[in-house]
């Protein structure tokens, strides 16, 4: 409790370079590879920088108690169950899945270039941590791309009050002429997991119409999922109807865990990604082009009374992280503050300043 209390007391706003030297440091001290160590540390970043901390240097503190407590291998070796011209399913060794995921991804993406479409699922594997990261890396390079996953279910069905799937995160991307891909990324359920336990740890209530409590009845308590409690799917039965296709292409159809018995640990998450050559269709530059168009028309629509800006999915944080990125400086909230002094101390680790 006193550490939670410190927690909430101070952030502190830090050195890009000596955080991700710091971040990798911690992982490779857990006895990660410095390859997987520098991915790993890459999405962490990513989410810290594009403004979800949740997912960002807090989550060093999960991804700590899992490599010791054995629920995550540190050093897994990714191999190919199977691969066709178009499709690949990789075993991810229950290691963390961000080697795993960039691997499936840059596949799929180099497939497209040839195949027009290449599709990739990982199977007996742990978290990702995040899905921007692997769809944002392939429109960059010019496909329209998805990734997903299915995770720990925490989300009841319609009606329900058990526990029937997980956040089920679905991120899609596709490729602009401008700065900044397009990138719709969300968890299907209406808030994600981590940011209401990140809401506990820093002692403020949540938004009404989010979680439940263990009987099903709405709460503002965030410790309420934690005690049993449940998260609600984002739009009734329409997230949850996303959230059970993600459970299919990312659980059923790769041969992973699904169901009751899917999970973030001891292998128990599978993986679904997907990339699309645009010029499948269309000349990629011709693409781009009608991309532009449409954001502009979108942008450029008449906005509210107070509403300065409309934005497309992923403009802010994408703004954001490239703010931080110019400036090399990164503001950490107390609980992530708090998260890597624990996690670097006791591994002997400096911190960054």
């Amino acid at each position: 409790m006193s550490t939670q209390r410190t927690a909430v007391a101070e952030g502190r706003t830090v050195d890009l370079g000596q955080l991700r030297t710091c971040l990798e440091q911690a992982l490779v001290r857990l006895e990660v590879p410095e390859n997987h160590a520098v991915q790993i540390a890459d999405v962490l970043l990513d989410a810290e920088l594009r403004g979800y901390d949740d997912h960002g240097v807090f989550f060093l503190g999960e991804l700590a108690r899992w490599y010791r407590a054995g629920a995550l291998n540190p050093a897994p070796r990714i191999s190919v169950v199977q691969e066709t011209d178009s499709a690949l399913l990789l075993d991810g060794d229950r290691g963390c899945a961000v080697a795993a995921s960039y691997q499936a991804m840059r596949w799929c993406v180099e497939r497209a270039k040839s195949r027009g479409l290449a599709t990739a699922g990982i199977r007996n594997s742990g978290h990702f941590i995040a899905a921007a990261p692997y769809p944002t890396a392939a429109a960059r390079d010019g496909s329209i791309a998805v990734a997903a996953a299915n995770v720990t279910p925490l989300m009841p069905a319609p009606g329900g009050r058990s526990r029937a799937l997980g956040t089920n995160p679905l991120c899609l991307a596709a490729p602009t002429g401008g700065d900044h891909p397009l990138v719709f990324d969300i968890a299907t359920s209406a808030i994600a997991g981590f940011k209401v336990r990140m809401a506990a740890l820093q002692g403020r209530a949540i938004s009404e119409g989010l979680v439940t409590d263990a009987r099903g009845r709405p709460t503002t308590d965030p410790n309420a999922l934690d005690q049993g409690g449940l998260l609600l799917p984002f739009g009734g039965h329409k997230g949850f109807g996303i959230a059970l296709m993600v459970e299919v292409l990312a659980g059923v159809l790769t041969g992973a865990q699904f169901g009751e018995h899917a999970g973030v640990t001891h292998g128990k998450e599978g993986h679904f990604f997907m990339a699309l050559d645009p010029g499948l269709f269309i000349p990629r530059d011709q693409f781009t082009g009608r991309m532009d168009e449409l954001i502009h028309w979108i942008k450029s629509g008449q906005r509210l009374e107070g509403v300065d800006e409309l934005l497309i999915p992923g403009e802010r944080g994408q703004r954001r992280a490239a703010d931080l990125t110019r400036t090399g400086q990164v503001p950490l909230n107390a609980v992530a503050w708090a998260t890597l002094a624990e996690v670097c101390g006791s591994l002997g680790v400096p911190l960054p300043r």
